[in-house]
């Protein structure tokens, strides 16, 4: 029988982050779907039914905490697990996201988008099981 892929939904606004990175996680042999715009996310969210979430966190109209917040809200004990994706990190003093911090409020951790791809793959992976 064969193994279902695992099926991952990113929310982010840049098109050309969002294209490649798609691709890089659907050569890796992951179903993903991607979402430039967070509020059309959350309206077919639901039925998309995602084992993870890869969410921007600056966004205009709506930013990932706020997305997150939304999600916990309408999956409740069956929140998919969900990785912020920022350009921002541990290193950059005050308008940062850190790995505890994520974690505190629920989240399996961050992705920098400035890292390499390829590595992130194999974060995701790991997550995934």
């Amino acid at each position: 029988m064969d193994k279902q892929k695992k099926k991952i939904v990113i929310i982010d606004d840049e098109l050309s982050f969002l294209n490649i990175f798609s691709a890089v996680l659907e050569k890796a042999g992951f179903e993903v779907r991607g979402f430039s715009n967070p509020k059309e996310a959350l309206m077919k969210m639901m039925e998309e039914k995602p084992d993870l979430i890869l969410l921007d966190v600056s966004m205009p109209d709506m930013d990932g905490f706020q997305v997150f917040e939304y999600l916990k809200r309408d999956f409740k004990e069956k929140t998919p697990k969900i990785v912020f994706l920022t350009n921002l990190g541990e290193t950059v003093a005050g308008d940062s996201i850190d790995q505890q911090y994520v974690k505190d409020i629920g989240a399996q951790g961050y992705i920098r988008k400035t890292d390499d791809l390829d590595k992130d793959v194999q974060k995701i992976k790991e997550l995934l099981g």
